[in-house]
């Protein structure tokens, strides 16, 4: 598989061009533009969480400990002390960061099921949900932020298969076809359970029309905000008629 500095730098550079491309486009301002900037990153790391003591598994664990322990807080709120509310989140805080950690640690293998398309997708909308639930953004951002998870991990996937040819040596690496693919044959339960809960939280996400209203409508494309479509044309025409008389 590529290098984690490999898939930090390239999913650093797509996201950052496609952040940019909203930008341009005004399909985003540039609060929400370097958020979609940070998921695209997230994304391009979050296929590794299955390899045991990695990076991204300990950024994540330690990122949901607290993003989970809070909500469990709020939850709990009516009627309790601050002593009460403190060990509840402390409670929360440890069991997501150690056992929740040491679950998935063991139940998972690399390059199973989590590196996998079907992966990317649940990603995609379980972060659209998070966005939506719990940081109560926009229905159309909270779909571009997932999108962008999305993005990150699918390119993940393509720079490992890509890694499987070995130019050097010109032979192809046994890891060919254990990144990008669909499920595993090898664990049929774990495919069957992450395309039902795929179809779940496909049902529980935010109302997606906006988002693929503005993604399908060409116009964003062919836009240019700082240049009126006929002259930019002009320009390109002028342009390239004075290279010809050169």
């Amino acid at each position: 598989m590529a290098a984690f500095k490999t898939h930090l730098s390239v999913s650093c550079l797509a996201s950052g061009l496609t952040a940019t491309g909203l930008l341009l486009t005004g399909m985003g301002s540039p609060p929400k533009v370097f958020l979609y900037f940070m998921m695209g990153i997230i994304g391009g790391i979050l296929p590794d969480i299955d390899a045991d003591n990695s990076v991204p598994i300990r950024l994540a664990f330690d990122f949901l400990a607290p993003v989970i322990a809070f909500p469990v807080i709020f939850s709990q709120s009516a009627g309790r002390s601050v002593a009460e509310l403190l060990l509840i989140w402390l409670a929360a805080f440890f069991t997501v960061k150690y056992f929740v950690f040491y679950l998935f640690i063991h139940l998972t293998a690399h390059r199973g099921i989590i590196h996998s398309v079907p992966a990317g997708v649940f990603s995609w909308l379980l972060t659209t949900i998070l966005l939506h639930r719990i940081f109560l953004f926009s229905n159309f951002a909270a779909w571009m932020g997932g999108f962008f998870v999305f993005l990150g991990f699918i390119i993940h996937l393509i720079l490992d298969e890509l890694n499987s040819f070995d130019l050097s040596e010109m032979r192809v690496k046994k890891s060919l076809g254990t990144a990008l693919k669909l499920g595993s044959f090898k664990d049929p339960v774990a495919t069957s359970l992450i395309y039902l809960a795929i179809i779940g939280l496909f049902l529980l996400s935010p109302n997606a029309e906006s988002f693929f209203t503005a993604m399908l409508d060409k116009n964003h494309y062919l836009d240019i905000p700082f240049l009126p479509r006929e002259h930019w044309f002009q320009e390109l025409h002028r342009g390239f008629a004075e290279w010809i008389s050169k």
